[in-house]
């Protein structure tokens, strides 16, 4: 799952893990250092797994990849997915499982694609040559 404070991964891996369940985020908002920080200060010691985006992913700028993968995920699963955390995780989870193709995994939709309405309009003008009519 995706995180901006990594509250929700923090509180699954700390239910999940006993149970021999692997949680894995990545940080949306901030680099990876802010999670930890964010999970330090609320006293945990035990934290769920950080993927890292290949290059450095700046929240809310508009990536043609993050696009390209928002659309894809939309035709393969018929599925409307967040365009501003979304994108990210997919690419760092698509990454992660060419290394772990034996491991099961299963997404959690956060269900809050409301900004998709001022963030799809943003990509269309971006690339227009990309444009879909979702």
């Amino acid at each position: 799952m995706p995180s901006g404070t990594g509250t929700t991964a923090l509180y699954l891996h700390k239910h999940l893990k006993p149970v021999g369940i692997e949680v894995i985020t990545c940080a949306c908002v901030g680099g990876s250092e802010y999670l930890v920080k964010q999970w330090e200060e609320l006293g945990e010691e035990d934290f769920p797994t950080i993927l890292q985006p290949e290059h450095k992913h700046h929240f809310a700028k508009l990536y043609k990849q993050d696009f390209e993968i928002w659309k894809q995920l939309q035709e393969e699963t018929h599925i409307e997915f967040d365009l501003l955390y979304d994108p990210l995780m997919w690419r760092c989870l698509l990454e992660w499982r060419a290394n772990n193709p034996h491991k099961q995994l299963l997404y959690i939709h956060q269900g809050g694609i409301l900004g998709n309405e001022s963030m799809l309009p943003r990509y269309q003008r971006k690339f227009e040559d990309s444009a879909c009519s979702w």
